[in-house]
Formats: C-alpha cells, structure tokens, sequence
C-alpha cells in the first residue's frame, strides 16, 4: 500500500511539475509571437527577397529612399488581386516621383518563373516584383488572406496593414494621409 501511494504522489507532482513548465514555456512563445507580430507603430520586419531578374531586394534598404513604401501580398491566382493590380500601376506612375515605391511580394504561387513573368509584364507593372517562394516573408507579416498591403514610412514603421484590394481613391487617402 505504501508503495502505491509513493507511486501515486510521484505521478502526482511529476504531472504537476510538467503542467508548470509547459505553462511557462506556452506563456514565454506566445510573448515572443506578440512581439515579433507586425502591427501598426511597430518597426516592419526586414527581408530579403528576389526580383523576377534575379537581384536580391531588401525591404530596409528600399524605404530608407522613400517617403512611403507600400509591401503589397498578392498571388497571380487572386480575382482581387488582379482586380488591384491596374490601381498600383497607375497609382505608382503617378507618384513615385513623390518618394512613393511599391514592393509586390508574389507568394502562396505555383506558377513558373516564366510565367509569373508573362503575367508581370502583361499586367504592366514597373514596380519591383518580389517572389517568396517559400512563403517566409507572407509568414514573417503573419499574411491570412491576398491581398494585404503594408504601408511603411521611411523610418520603417508600419503605418497600416490592409487586408483586401486598393483602389485608386483609397490609395490617394492614403498617400495623403502619410506623405508629409
């Protein structure tokens, strides 16, 4: 008897002991998730991505030179996506002169290089055309849905994440509302 009640209360604060430090360790991720969650007034996470020519674009290096950088989340696949598409190219020919740049960040894609290209270059776009391929960065910006746009100021804080497509009238408010 006395050794099932030893066994018992072993288990018993063994299971205890485990209930503590998964506690802990589930309050610890979830801390680190808070903070490394991209959310307006916080710095925009870094990355490196590359453009349909092959060169290695970083984030950080793009909106030190711009008054407003937009990180626009989309995917070839996309009805809305396609839909906003002609809003950003006429939207970025009309004001990228005022310090305005527009990085589109192609993920959750399975089309080929060559034809992610064919579409780029039939839908017009001028601005640079990123791929995450392995879907890092649309994890890193905790992206749900396509499109979602991250708009980012030239000290590289998040000024508004958009869940859904632009259109032009509402890219204008927004340029007004973040271009000094």
């Amino acid at each position: 008897m006395k050794k099932g009640k030893k066994r018992l209360f072993i288990f018993g604060l063994l299971l205890v002991v485990l209930l503590v430090v998964g506690f802990s360790l589930g309050l610890a991720g979830k801390k680190e998730q808070e903070e490394e969650l991209p959310r307006v007034g916080a710095k925009a996470p870094n990355f490196q991505l590359t453009d349909l020519a092959g060169q290695v674009v970083e984030l950080k290096e793009i909106y030190q030179k711009n008054q407003l950088t937009m990180v626009n989340f989309w995917a070839t696949w996309c009805p809305p996506c396609r839909r906003e598409i002609p809003e950003f190219v006429r939207f970025y020919r009309d004001y990228r002169e005022q310090g305005l740049e527009i990085l589109a960040v192609n993920t959750w894609e399975d089309s080929s290089l060559e034809q992610l290209r064919a579409f780029v270059a039939a839908a017009e776009m001028e601005f640079p055309v990123l791929q995450d391929v392995k879907d890092q960065t649309a994890d890193k910006y905790w992206v749900r849905a396509v499109p979602t746009t991250v708009f980012i100021d030239q000290n590289g804080r998040i000024l508004e994440i958009y869940m859904g497509a632009l259109t032009y009238g509402q890219l204008q408010t927004r340029l007004e509302r973040y271009l000094p």
